[in-house]
């Protein structure tokens, strides 16, 4: 997420399109807490999460998150790096035992979980300082009538700039459809963040990470947490801003997305429930192919001929 994070900040940074985010405005805390029990969220999640509201974070939040249909697509993360592979390679060597036995128990090669987690965080040196809570606040709102008249003239602005789409037409309807799907997956995301919350998993006051309200090595959104971190200590609350903790998570995700052995479209199935691109897979697996296996650690990545 790094690479198209910055290429995203880079491309919308330098638009007239940017100068007009300072029309869209956050909503205060007393919406908060009508949206919260709305929902239907405990009384102590509902003043938790106003009381930490950070409203500083909306405009480039949601400008982000709904514009990112007109940025270019990610064919750059195919590109090889040579230190890509050796900071993949550095990665391993450092928590061997830890990817060891995540590649033993879920079969998903080293190379391509060490991989990711460059991609992803440079291995953690990029995480994110975002509040993850108030990232799917920000999201909520941008269906409301007056976001969305904002956001939708934002689209057209920066068409006009990458001539995309053919007509004002297709930008109007792209973008409605989209503060809904928006606002809908936001609501999904703050249930999770409540059933992690109630299993005392993670401190929601002080978690941070990316725009788009992903978090760790890994940067997982709250549903993948919920569901496929793994601690390298049995029974362990997992960690995964800590390596052990999201090799683990890692190699479980991808081994329930469906990876299989010498499969190239399983491994970019599964890869692509990751992170919808086929680019963004085809990187992880271009990387991985470079990156030396570990002692005694077969290989199962495979990529097309040519790649």
């Amino acid at each position: 997420m790094r690479v198209l994070i910055i290429s995203i900040l880079l491309s919308i940074s330098c638009t007239t399109a940017w100068s007009q985010t300072k029309d869209l405005v956050a909503a205060d805390k007393e919406w908060v807490r009508t949206q919260m029990k709305r929902i239907g969220f405990s009384n102590a999640f509902t003043e938790e999460a106003a009381k930490y509201y950070e409203p500083k974070g909306f405009k480039t939040v949601v400008s982000l998150n709904l514009m990112g249909f007109l940025q270019p697509s990610g064919a750059h993360l195919t590109e090889l790096d040579p230190k890509a592979v050796q900071r993949s390679a550095s990665f391993m060597k450092d928590n061997s035992e830890t990817f060891q036995t995540a590649q033993k128990q879920f079969g998903v090669p080293a190379e391509v979980v060490s991989s990711l987690l460059w991609i992803e965080t440079r291995h953690g040196a990029d995480l994110g300082t975002f509040h993850i809570v108030s990232v799917y606040l920000h999201l909520l709102q941008a269906k409301q009538p007056e976001n969305l008249k904002k956001l939708t003239r934002l689209a057209l602005i920066k068409n006009k700039e990458v001539k995309k789409y053919k007509t004002a037409k297709e930008v109007r309807e792209i973008m409605k459809k989209r503060v809904v799907s928006k606002s809908k997956w936001a609501e999904e995301q703050l249930i999770a963040l409540a059933e992690i919350r109630k299993k005392k998993h993670l401190d929601l006051t002080k978690l941070r990470g990316s725009y788009a309200g992903a978090f760790g090595l890994p940067q997982f959104i709250p549903s993948s947490y919920r569901d496929f971190a793994e601690s390298l200590k049995p029974g362990a609350t997992p960690d995964i801003t800590k390596p052990d903790d999201a090799i683990m998570s890692v190699a479980n995700y991808l081994a329930k997305s469906g990876w299989k052995e010498k499969n190239l479209e399983a491994q970019i199935t599964a890869l692509m429930k990751y992170n919808n691109s086929r680019d963004y897979a085809t990187g992880i697996l271009n990387i991985s192919q470079k990156v030396p296996a570990l002692p005694g650690l077969e290989t199962t990545a495979t990529i097309q001929d040519g790649q």
